[in-house]
């Protein structure tokens, strides 16, 4: 009897242990998503802003009243290629792959675009000081909304 009572009971503590382990486990999974979702938001606002800059800064494209001018030092075709290339690395944050990476990854990585990118703005637009820090107060508001 005595036996059969042990057993029991260890039965009883091994279920309450693996649901409360899955119930853990649950909510670790539920915050990683969370996480993702705002890394891949905050990338999607990254993008639209390099969207932006290269629209105005680029020759084949035409547009009227632009808000990021270039100077005159400015080629054109190399700086269009490099924002490419930020837009392209700013989607991975984006896909599903994203997820499997460590958040101060993921962070590092997009710090890592913001800084290429500021450094375009400052060194290729007329008044590019002032535009990167408008653009640096405009990403800081989305990346508090979006977080």
């Amino acid at each position: 009897m005595d036996v059969i009572s042990v057993v029991f009971v260890g039965g009883l503590v091994t279920y309450f242990m693996y649901l409360n382990i899955n119930k853990v486990t649950q909510n670790l999974d539920d915050n990683k998503k969370g996480s993702f979702e705002s890394y891949a938001s905050f990338s999607a606002k990254i993008q639209e802003y390099i969207r932006a800059v290269k629209r105005d800064l680029d020759d084949d494209m035409e547009c009227e009243d632009p808000r990021y001018c270039k100077n005159e030092t400015c080629d054109s075709k190399k700086v269009t290629k490099e924002l490419v290339d930020l837009i392209r690395k700013s989607s991975f944050y984006e896909t599903m792959l994203a997820k499997r990476k460590d958040p101060k990854d993921v962070e590092a990585g997009l710090m890592d675009i913001l800084s290429q990118f500021d450094e375009i703005v400052r060194t290729q637009c007329i008044d590019g000081d002032m535009l990167a820090d408008e653009l640096q107060d405009m990403l800081a508001q989305d990346y508090k909304r979006i977080v």
